[in-house]
């Protein structure tokens, strides 16, 4: 599952040895520090996702739901406004999706 949350861009998969934990990944390591900051992350040079935490799933979720929690934003990427790089990243997202929608809609609407 991919979540874009205000702190960073998260992968959240369930680790492949250990049913009752997430691995959680990240492009960079800020929404792991931020999130999880007793957590060790590791670091995998060769990984397409280089910084990821082993997390236990009952460790994971009640922060994941906190995050929804405190939304009081109507626009998520004005609330990201502050990190320069990662709103135009969204910004870029967006318009992907955007894309996206209007290519299924023409579909059904033939």
């Amino acid at each position: 599952m991919w979540i874009y949350t205000t702190q960073g861009f998260l992968s959240v998969v369930q680790h492949n040895a250990m049913p009752d934990h997430f691995q959680i990944k990240a492009r960079v390591p800020d929404p792991l520090q931020e999130l999880w900051p007793n957590h060790e992350i590791e670091i995998i040079d060769w990984a397409d996702y280089r910084y990821r935490i082993t997390i236990e799933k009952s460790d994971a979720l009640p922060v994941l739901l906190g995050l929804m929690e405190k939304v009081d934003y109507t626009s998520f990427k004005n609330a990201c406004g502050g990190n320069r790089i990662y709103h135009t990243v969204l910004a870029e997202i967006w318009c992907i999706m955007y894309s996206y929608q209007n290519k299924m809609e023409s579909l059904f609407n033939r």
